[in-house]
């Protein structure tokens, strides 16, 4: 405390063991499980929860034995733990997964799945294919065909211009759960044709393109209404979940599928006119000469995928700042498995700097850089971690590492029952926590920005989720996964560069800009020099963007080229011009220290902007 006079200033100091917090929520995990429901456990969780704990925002979570989508069981219980928890200044916050409960057969997840034959002298063929591509198969519903093309196979990829046919009608199909068996008789004129064979596999799976999705997410938050909750929440909300990787590892396969619903083939022609059966076909085929078809056609879909959840999440968000008031907290994170070249993009689009949110959220082990990226995408100057583990010592010395780059913690979880990790609100757990989360206090008062990161990394996104014509590049999950954009980015921040890294989404949204000095700049934070990993098949604003960026004296790092943009049309020269201006073509941590861009000299330590620093150690 200050205390001034006229005559003389006198300072007395008053010292604390902790702040009280401010500005930023401390946030944990509840697992909601059978034996919660009674008054007398749950409120004793509360007491606890608010006598013991430095945790301020409880989210709830259904584990074994409730659903919270049964409100007539679950509403009378929440009512009154938000009500206790209010008495005892403690905030609540609901967190709801996506449940496929009565899903119309019309607004299914389904599987695409792709075969060839070629058509005898009599213009037949036989064919026959099992379901697959799904992680959890027990939900397949049925399966079916779905389209067949015909046309003359001038090589891999490529068909004669003019002989491509719908020859779906001289098709029969035998359609069981599982399989599909399909006989064409397309008559000796189509003799020596190669036949396309699209199937579909129905799973229950409620699509994400489809209102009835929409609707039930909703309606189950609508339930609450009338509780007063401090939060609402998604965590890691995603299309149908896919092939598992390791279990692909073990047989050697690999996904082809696609994600198809009659939803999001009404989304991709009213975005790009044009019928998703069509572009099932032209991302596999095109005809001879016409390579930009296929690129195109790859570009868009993938395009229209990665948007797949972005609604939801936005309506989500939207609803509980109507319900609630407009400082409701809304999380949590869609990361999922946290990688750019793997399943990720199937389940979650990778959109993880784009959901709709006050606060940027992760989870697990997310890299740094990816959650500067994030953090720095969202107009709160803190961001949020969900963790768990089995052991508390990396919890809380990864909370404490964290923190140092205005990464806050949410704890994962209170009462876990299932194993997933230390029980959050046991004593042990909170006696190695809570001094962590005195320092969050700590940070939380003085409330700085992010760390005054001067290094910029974008990621060509187009150019991870289209593999062609390359067929090396071409993945375990039908992308490009040789291109190593997050062992970059880790390679960098292991020797000094640290940095936010950001993908090339932000650029056509317009929230990464360049400001009047020609420097980057997203949401205020500004940047010396960027590293632009794999131009490839770059939109056009992604191109305006570094062309003006090294006309105006930019420093920029480009690895890797671009002949074709995302219509396949080329943009080799442009990029040979920005190639040109660029300070060093190719990576290295050599090429890095070209841009002039010095790594972190301070130990344990970072700047957050002039006469900032914040410093954290667990010793």
């Amino acid at each position: 405390m200050l205390v001034f006079c006229l005559q003389a200033q006198v300072i007395q100091v008053k010292y604390v063991n902790a702040f009280e917090n401010s500005n930023h929520p401390q946030v944990a995990y509840w697992f909601i499980t059978s034996d919660q429901h009674k008054p007398t456990v749950y409120k004793a969780k509360i007491d606890s929860f608010a006598k013991f704990s430095k945790y301020t925002l409880v989210f709830l979570t259904e584990r074994e034995g409730y659903s919270f989508y049964d409100s007539t069981n679950m509403h009378p219980i929440f009512k009154d733990m938000v009500a206790y928890a209010h008495q005892k200044g403690l905030k609540m916050g609901l967190q709801i997964w996506k449940r496929d409960f009565f899903t119309d057969l019309e607004n299914t997840d389904r599987l695409i799945q792709e075969g060839e034959q070629t058509l005898d002298a009599n213009g037949e063929a036989n064919y026959q294919v099992q379901a697959f591509g799904a992680r959890e198969m027990n939900i397949l519903i049925k399966s079916e065909l779905f389209k067949v093309y015909a046309f003359k196979k001038t090589a891999d990829g490529f068909y004669q211009a003019g002989s491509l046919q719908d020859i779906s009608s001289k098709a029969t199909a035998v359609n069981a759960k599982e399989t599909v068996s399909v006989k064409i008789n397309a008559g000796a004129k189509l003799k020596g044709y190669q036949v396309y064979i699209l199937t579909q596999h129905y799973y229950n799976s409620c699509s994400n393109f489809s209102d009835q999705a929409m609707k039930m997410l909703l309606n189950a938050f609508k339930a609450y209404r009338d509780i007063p909750f401090d939060g609402i929440g998604l965590d890691e909300y995603k299309n149908l979940k896919i092939a598992r990787q390791k279990i692909m590892d073990s047989t050697g396969e690999v996904f082809r599928e696609r994600l198809y619903s009659v939803g999001m083939a009404k989304q991709m022609k009213l975005r790009t006119g044009k019928q998703m059966d069509r572009v099932l076909l032209d991302m596999r085929y095109a005809p001879v000469g016409k390579p930009e078809i296929r690129i195109s056609a790859i570009n868009q879909y993938m395009q229209l995928l990665r948007s797949a959840t972005l609604p939801l999440e936005a309506a989500v968000y939207d609803l509980g700042k109507k319900m609630y008031g407009s400082n409701t907290f809304i999380g949590l994170h869609n990361t999922f498995h946290n990688n750019l070249d793997k399943d990720e993009v199937w389940q979650t689009g990778v959109s993880w700097w784009s959901i709709k949110r006050d606060y940027g959220h992760t989870d697990e082990e997310t890299s740094t850089s990816i959650q500067l990226g994030v953090g720095m995408s969202y107009q709160k100057n803190a961001m949020y971690n969900m963790y768990y583990g089995p052991k508390i010592d990396r919890i809380w010395t990864k909370a404490l590492y964290d923190l140092r780059f205005g990464i806050r913690t949410h704890y994962h979880a209170a009462n876990d029952m299932q194993g997933w990790g230390v029980s959050i609100d046991a004593p042990y757990a909170l006696a190695k926590i809570n001094p962590v989360e005195n320092a969050a206090r700590l940070l939380n008062r003085f409330n700085p920005p992010f760390p005054a990161v001067k290094l910029l990394v974008v990621y060509g996104m187009e150019a991870i989720y289209n593999w062609y014509p390359n067929v090396k590049n071409r993945g375990m999950y039908d992308i490009n996964d040789k291109l190593g954009m997050d062992r970059k980015s880790l390679e960098l921040w292991n020797n000094g560069y640290y940095h936010a890294a950001v993908p090339t989404d932000l650029i056509e949204d317009g929230r990464l800009k360049l400001n009047a000095k020609g420097k980057p700049v997203l949401n205020g934070y500004e940047f010396d020099a960027i590293v632009f990993l794999n131009p490839q098949y770059a939109k056009n604003s992604t191109t305006q963007f570094f062309q003006k960026y090294v006309q105006l004296g930019g420093r920029l790092l480009l690895e890797g080229n671009a002949d074709k943009g995302f219509m396949g049309e080329d943009i080799s020269a442009v990029w040979t011009g920005i190639a040109s201006k660029a300070i060093v073509h190719g990576y290295s941590l050599t090429n890095v220290a070209k841009l002039g861009i010095m790594p972190i000299q301070l130990v344990d330590g970072v700047s957050n902007g002039p006469g900032i620093f914040t410093f954290t150690n667990k010793h």
